[in-house]
């Protein structure tokens, strides 16, 4: 049996429910980065390497190769009678849901069962954050929960992770407007998605205007804020690695809208985080961040790039929309 799932955390308490079985962790914050379109397999594991590199401080090299030994392991599915996919509600998972899918449209899939548990609560956690909150008890207890997957959820992620990565938003605008029950915590996913996108009132993802929100009463330890901007997420999504590159993204520029102290810091995570005096305008909508500092962002498979954002959210109508500036 193959068990495919969203990260570490997850797999651990997989490989301890006594399952058995190989247990895959997928590992891409696919919601960061490029994922463009008509790329291949392997061309698209060497951008997101790339990538991932990047954003982390990381080899490239490394990370390609553990990317390839990842998809290599799901490419053997057939040497197994069942693969097991546990996902989660959150955008990172969703995401990740919709590329595994994609493979699987493209291949016979011959005698293998293909099941599927997506989980966004359980009674046993008051705040459900995902897979690793449980036990291997409850873990193994899910799994009599599990359904086969079916055409229909197959063919809407094909789909939907053709829209994401397509250089033109306005397919998930468009998507968002359709029945997506097949799947059914994709609505609200590519909606959280579509809102890290700029801002049309100063150019600040959701994320970013939660932060400096949540600095306008002083500042915090990052590990602090990380733990206070999460908890203002319906469906947490982020990583603290990719958290620690947005603080480092509002930190740079000509006008940066965050300082980062840590001259008093042991760990990077101790480091006192505060609002400038550009950052207060950003914060209340009085300039704009992309206007002042650029951007060099992609979105799935949307580029922005320069001092204007051709697409951005309104938080007004809920909907994306070409910037008019």
């Amino acid at each position: 049996m193959l068990h495919v799932t969203n990260g570490d955390a997850a797999a651990d308490q997989i490989r301890r429910s006594g399952l058995g079985g190989i247990v895959l962790p997928w590992r891409d914050v696919l919601h960061e980065g490029p994922v463009p379109a008509e790329l291949d397999a392997v061309a698209l594991r060497a951008v997101r390497a790339g990538f991932l590199a990047t954003s982390s401080d990381g080899d490239s090299g490394k990370i390609e190769k553990l990317l390839a030994q990842r998809d290599d392991i799901l490419a053997s599915f057939d040497l197994h009678e069942e693969v097991v996919l546990w996902f989660e509600h959150d955008l990172y998972d969703q995401l990740q849901i919709l590329q595994i899918l994609d493979r699987f449209s493209t291949v016979d899939r011959g005698d293998v069962v293909l099941t599927m548990i997506c989980v966004g609560d359980h009674p046993k956690v008051e705040r459900f954050n995902g897979l690793g909150q449980l036990d291997p008890a409850d873990i193994a207890a899910l799994f009599g929960d599990r359904a086969l997957v079916s055409e229909d959820e197959i063919e809407l992620a094909v789909v939907a992770w053709e829209a994401f990565r397509s250089p033109d938003p306005t397919l998930l605008e468009r998507l968002r407007g359709m029945d997506l029950s097949a799947l059914s915590y994709l609505t609200a996913a590519l909606t959280r998605h579509l809102e890290q996108f700029p801002s049309v009132r100063a150019g600040l993802s959701r994320t970013d205007r939660v932060t400096l929100r949540c600095l306008l009463d002083g500042e915090r330890p990052a590990d602090e804020l990380f733990r206070v901007q999460q908890a203002q997420e319906e469906r947490p999504f982020l990583g603290d690695m990719t958290y620690w590159w947005y603080l480092e993204m509002l930190a740079n520029g000509p006008k940066p809208a965050v300082a980062i102290d840590r001259s008093a810091a042991e760990q990077k995570w101790q480091a006192l985080v505060r609002l400038t005096d550009d950052g207060r305008r950003f914060a209340a909508d009085e300039d704009d961040f992309i206007v002042a500092n650029g951007i060099d962002r992609w979105w799935g498979g949307v580029h922005q790039v320069g001092h204007e954002a051709r697409w951005r959210w309104d938080e007004s109508t809920g909907h994306l929309r070409p910037d008019r500036r």
